[in-house]
């Protein structure tokens, strides 16, 4: 994904940036996602992903359902399946560092904090999951497995083994909050990456995405590229709403939709997430 760009003036502290389920293996060191950017792939698609966002000031209730089919013919594939926690990394590593350790977590940040509450259902049953850590190394813009040393990042997962047979489709999902992260500008943000999807195989077939801003916000109240209050906020650039305004179906004046079809986010950088930030009170009291 192409963040938008920044003036020094705007000081950016990004919540967890959350990730849709990743495809891992269990390795010496931990999990390692499948393959990182150039490497091979799992043998199960992922067909469709339906997100719907409940977006406020203070943070971001998410459920998240994946509808995987295996390529394995014959016999069931087993996956290490792992969802992202950002916030959980960066705790344990400030343990490890207070332990003597030298780590640091992938995506730091001074506000992030582990997700809040997050169940997992396999077909509608729920799960057990469990937290584990290992380790990441950014390349090209994607993180990708790596070895503990001088150039990797810590990140964390929240892990299930789950089975899934030939020819048959498995749902996953995903329910938890999410604590917004914010800016120095006073605006509240949250942040949603596609890119650990590129590890299933192929494309993803479709995502749809459904945002509802709550507790008296409207979608005039984001901070859209080109919009009154945005500018009178930043005269020159972001930070904005991503995907922009014309990528969303309006379905009321607190609600939009985002479909996406067929694409891969290892190579389509315009499709690696998306990420809400409001208009801060104080901008849009100026801009009345």
């Amino acid at each position: 994904m192409k963040f938008p760009t920044f003036t020094a003036s705007i000081l950016l502290s990004a919540a967890s940036l959350l990730a849709n389920d990743t495809a891992l293996n269990e390795g010496s060191s931990g999990p390692e996602p499948i393959g990182g950017i150039k490497g091979p792939e799992s043998v199960i698609r992922l067909v469709r992903e339906d997100l719907d966002f409940g977006f406020s000031r203070k943070g971001t209730d998410v459920r998240a359902k994946f509808v995987f089919r295996s390529t394995k013919k014959g016999e069931p594939a087993r996956q290490l399946v792992g969802f992202p926690d950002n916030g959980a990394a960066m705790a344990e590593a400030g343990r490890r560092e207070a332990a003597g350790e030298s780590v640091r977590a992938a995506h730091e940040s001074d506000v992030a904090r582990p997700l809040e509450n997050l169940r997992t259902l396999v077909n509608g049953v729920a799960v057990p999951s469990r937290l584990q850590y290992g380790w990441v190394q950014l390349r090209d813009g994607y993180y990708s497995p790596t070895k503990p040393g001088p150039n990797a990042a810590l990140m964390a997962w929240h892990t299930s083994e789950v089975t899934f047979p030939p020819d048959k489709d498995v749902i996953i999902e995903r329910i938890y909050r999410a604590p917004n992260g914010a800016n120095s500008l006073g605006m509240d943000l949250f942040h949603y990456t596609t890119a650990t999807g590129g590890a299933w195989k192929g494309n993803i077939g479709q995502l749809v995405a459904t945002v509802t801003v709550r507790d008296g916000l409207t979608l005039d109240d984001l901070a859209w590229e080109g919009s009154r209050r945005t500018n009178r906020m930043h005269r020159e650039s972001g930070p904005f709403v991503f995907p922009s305004w014309a990528a969303w179906e309006k379905l009321s004046p607190t609600q939009m939709r985002l479909v996406w079809d067929d694409f891969e986010p290892r190579t389509d950088e315009g499709r690696r997430g998306l990420t809400l930030y409001t208009i801060s009170p104080a901008t849009a009291k100026a801009a009345q």
